[in-house]
C-alpha cells in the first residue's frame, strides 16, 4: 500500500473516534441537565427522612452532575455534616462533597486575564 493511503486511513480513525468522544460527551450533559431537578428532588426528600441509601445514591449522582450549583453543593455539606458522625458509611461521599468544594474554591489564573501573579 502506498503510505498516502496509510496516513489517511490513520487519520479518518483518529477523526471518527474524536468525534465519537465528544458526541457521547453531549449525550451524557443532556442526561445531566435532564436529571439534575429530579435528583436533587430526591436528594432532599432522602435527607428530610434520614434515608441513609438514598442519600448516598442520590448524593453520588447530583456530585458528579456538571449542572450543580454552588448552593446545591453547600447544602449538600450541610447534610454531610449532620449526619457524619451517626453514619459512616457516607464518609466517602462527604469526601467527594468537600473535595468538589475545594475545587470550586481556587482561584485559578485564567478568573484574571491568565496572569496568576495578580
Amino acid at each position: 500500500m502506498n503510505n498516502a493511503i496509510i496516513l489517511l486511513f490513520i487519520m479518518v480513525v483518529v477523526f471518527s473516534i474524536v468525534i465519537f468522544f465528544f458526541y457521547y460527551l453531549s449525550i451524557i450533559k443532556k442526561r445531566d441537565a435532564k436529571t439534575i431537578d429530579a435528583d436533587w428532588h430526591h436528594f432532599q426528600d432522602a435527607a428530610k427522612h434520614y434515608r441513609i441509601q438514598a442519600i448516598e445514591k442520590y448524593g453520588t449522582l447530583l456530585i458528579w452532575n456538571e449542572h450543580i450549583t454552588v448552593e446545591q453543593v453547600k447544602e449538600m455539606s450541610a447534610v454531610m455534616k449532620k449526619l457524619e458522625k451517626n453514619h459512616p458509611e457516607l464518609n466517602d461521599l462527604k469526601l467527594v462533597i468537600y473535595n468538589k468544594r475545594k475545587d470550586w474554591s481556587k482561584k485559578y489564573p485564567r478568573h484574571y486575564g491568565g496572569n496568576p501573579y495578580i
